[in-house]
């Protein structure tokens, strides 16, 4: 390797011969030593990771002292066998005198390290010559898959051809074209003042504020959208799973990053960093939609009734103890036909084979083509009796909006589509406003907080634009259209002399009722089976809906109320390889480890999305110690969230019943996923719960904040339920219809 960035010398032997204990070289092929996982670490602490070089430079340090204690010599020249004893004991957190970094922080880190640097881009320093992916047997980077590969019973190699960024002329800046031209936008003048007030203000252009503006704009109304994000061009997205997935360092979305949420399981517990299973959002243009997987999904019917369906099927003394379920006060009916709008306008690819929901109309796109690992999950269901179909997606598999058919690449879920096969607002709906003349974007610029008058009503926001000024923009309405989790801290954040505890808040039901969605799975190996899960996207999906139609006794079956989606889709991907749930008889390192991952092709997967109740000890509020690293040093959300015995009871039924599926496959072996996977999962719901009465919410039916006049929260947080469904079409339907009112009431002079 080239002259070191971070480390000395014998820190560079050290951690070295570290990696080379994790991953270590055998007949099979090379170790880490071979695929150059110090020179990507080197890198990653001079540049992205430079907040850990003293963390390393400590552990390393601590790591050696352990071994010339053990063994009277550094770590570097002990024994093989030492080695991996002095590793095993740090895992566990057993050596002596080693107090900073925490022990098993510190090997978790090491081994996260490890793994990055096998199976990264080799852009960043590590596998090296693409060797990583060749121990795996992985193609690396192919932006097309045919329908054969999809179905291919027999490994699918590429002619044995690895690709990678830098054979499509990619770099890690992400930058392949020049300045972006859209328009009627500008990003120079998001600098400048406010030219005037607006009718509209929305807070985010993201996947809510995005797709509302055309229709506030068309209306005639004067929408000022501020963005704390860039719009990226196409050629911004790149198939780079360590730099844009969200399951890496996600680094589409540094808002969010420098904002992240603390979380505690219990008020009589200290916070720790949030931990994640979906829930690493973008920042800009587009929102969060343009990583997503692409699933597009009505709730059902009971769902919006939740409570009452609960009390006519069970009784009301079903509902666990210090659960605060609750009905919409909007019907399925009064959504249908903007279900229907929604799918037909963003163009929704699928069949009518889901037995359990009727639409008014067709879906406007074939679904997505059969999968190896699909059909055998769609035949072993069918044999147990369920009702299997392919996942609604947005996705193009036929020519959409003037953007092409998707030509099936695996690099997908958790990064943005470079050629725009998979919609989001930021293709279609903000361009149409922008052509009205109507509306105003402004990227880079931060809401701080939400500005009332005298008389507690919204005339306003105070944002901060890309070089640190401070602005206000007066409007006669103000919408919250961020995340969850940032609407609820600037209610919390503009407290006023009318609402000392927040915006909408003075009857207490700010940041109550949070829902927080885990994603569960169950691995199964089946031998001489290849599934070849690297030839498509996750929006190749085969799901079940049985369990969460009305018909589904949850009390009968497991003693838990709730339901669940079940389902097998593609897209597997190095590092995500790497990162799967191990069975409890594989180590998390070592040669054993290494031979296990060398079988992922045999492996197939039954992931669930199971419903979340609310509770009233779930919340969301303001972290009393802990402040945000924008520079302003806000504080940041906290979250107060664990599983109950409901969610553990269902959890384990949904295992089970994933196991019995495994097996039809084929599976000889079977292993279970965590069943808390995250106190953040991009399906975050509650917190200024919808409601008619305003002791019992933060919004009416219309979205307008109860307390506050003027202002309105367009949000996922606004939902009184949480089912195992994605919940994005849901909310598209409620802010089309919201939408719809506001602009009569509008129009009539109601809210001026």
């Amino acid at each position: 390797m080239s002259a070191p960035l971070t480390f000395n010398p014998h820190e560079l032997r050290t951690a070295e011969a570290v990696f080379a204990c994790l991953f270590p070289a055998d007949e099979h092929g090379p170790g880490a030593r071979e695929i150059g996982v110090v020179t990507y670490v080197d890198r990653a602490l001079a540049g992205a990771y430079s907040h850990l070089s003293e963390t390393y430079r400590l552990g390393l340090a601590a790591l050696d002292r352990a071994a010339r204690d053990r063994c009277g010599q550094p770590f570097a020249d002990c024994s093989v066998t030492d080695q991996v004893a002095i590793l095993a004991a740090l895992e566990r957190g057993e050596l002596p005198g080693f107090h900073t970094p925490p022990q098993r922080e510190f090997f978790d880190l090491l081994r996260t390290h490890c793994i990055e640097g096998l199976f990264s881009d080799p852009l960043y320093g590590g596998n090296r010559d693409k060797l990583g992916w060749r121990v795996l047997g992985h193609p690396g980077v192919w932006l097309e898959n045919s329908a054969e590969e999809n179905l291919s019973e027999e490994p699918v190699t590429k002619g044995g051809e690895i690709r990678s960024l830098e054979d499509y002329g990619f770099d890690l800046s992400g930058r392949r074209s020049g300045a972006l031209e859209i328009p009627g936008y500008d990003p120079q003048k998001s600098v400048e003042p406010p030219d005037g007030p607006a009718d509209v203000v929305l807070v985010g252009v993201g996947g809510v504020g995005g797709f509302i503006a055309p229709m506030l704009a068309q209306a005639g109304l004067r929408v000022v959208g501020l963005e704390a994000g860039p719009w990226r061009a196409l050629s911004d997205y790149l198939p780079d799973e360590l730099g844009h997935a969200y399951y890496c360092r996600a680094e589409m979305g540094q808002k969010f990053l420098s904002e992240g949420p603390r979380w505690r399981r219990s008020p009589n517990e200290p916070t720790q960093e949030c931990t994640y299973s979906l829930g690493r959002m973008v920042n800009g243009v587009g929102g969060s939609i343009i990583h997503y997987g692409a699933w597009m999904r009505r709730f059902y019917p009971h769902h919006l009734k939740w409570r009452s369906h609960i009390i006519e099927r069970w009784g009301e003394k079903a509902i666990p103890e210090g659960c605060t379920v609750a009905d919409w006060p909007w019907s399925y009916d009064d959504l249908e036909p903007h279900f229907t709008a929604v799918e037909q306008e963003i163009g929704v690819a699928g069949d009518e084979s889901n037995p359990f929901i009727t639409r008014s109309k067709p879906l406007p796109l074939p679904p997505m083509r059969s999968f190896r690992m699909g059909e055998l999950f769609r035949k072993a269901t069918e044999r147990l009796g369920l009702h299997p179909h392919p996942a609604p997606v947005t996705m193009n598999t036929i020519p959409y909006h003037g953007y092409p058919a998707t030509t099936y690449c695996a690099w997908n879920n958790g990064f943005g589509a470079w050629d725009g096969d998979k919609w989001h607002p930021a293709l279609t709906h903000v361009p149409a406003a922008l052509a009205t003349g109507n509306f105003v974007l402004r990227t880079h610029c931060r809401v701080l907080r939400v500005v009332t008058n005298s008389d507690g009503r919204a005339i306003g926001v105070e944002y901060v634009d890309a070089n640190g000024r401070r602005h206000v923009q007066r409007a006669d309405v103000v919408i919250l259209c961020a995340y969850t989790f940032e609407n609820v801290r600037l209610l919390f954040l503009s407290a006023d002399d009318k609402h000392p505890d927040g915006l909408g808040n003075n009857t207490g039901q700010l940041g109550k009722h949070l829902m927080i969605k885990q994603f569960t799975h169950v691995d199964g190996e089946v031998p001489g089976v290849v599934f070849n899960r690297h030839t498509g996207p996750a929006a190749q999906a085969m799901i079940l809906d049985d369990y969460l139609a009305p018909s589904f006794d949850s009390m009968a079956a497991g003693g838990f109320i709730g339901g669940g989606t079940l389902g097998a889709e593609n897209q597997f991907l190095p590092i995500q390889i790497a990162r799967e749930t191990l069975p409890p008889d594989v180590p998390r390192w070592g040669a054993k480890y290494k031979e296990h991952l060398r079988r992922w092709q045999h492996w197939a997967v039954v992931r669930c999305q199971p419903d979340a109740l609310p509770y009233a000890f779930h919340t969301l509020d303001l972290d009393p110690e802990h402040r945000d690293r924008s520079g302003l040093g806000l504080p940041v959300i906290r979250i107060t969230y664990d599983l109950q015995p409901n969610e553990l009871r269902q959890a384990d039924f949904f295992a089970g019943v994933s196991e019995r599926i495994l097996r039809e496959m084929g599976a000889t072996k079977t292993w279970r996923g965590p069943s808390f996977t995250g106190a953040g999962s991009s399906h975050d719901l509650g917190g200024c719960r919808m409601s008619d009465d305003p002791t019992a919410g933060v919004v009416n039916r219309e979205l307008r904040v109860h307390d506050t006049p003027g202002l309105y929260v367009f949000s996922g947080a606004v939902f009184p339920t949480c089912p195992g469904i994605n919940p994005t079409l849901t909310l598209y339907a409620l802010c089309r219809l919201a939408t719809q009112r506001l602009i009569e009431r509008m129009r009539a002079g109601e809210e001026r």
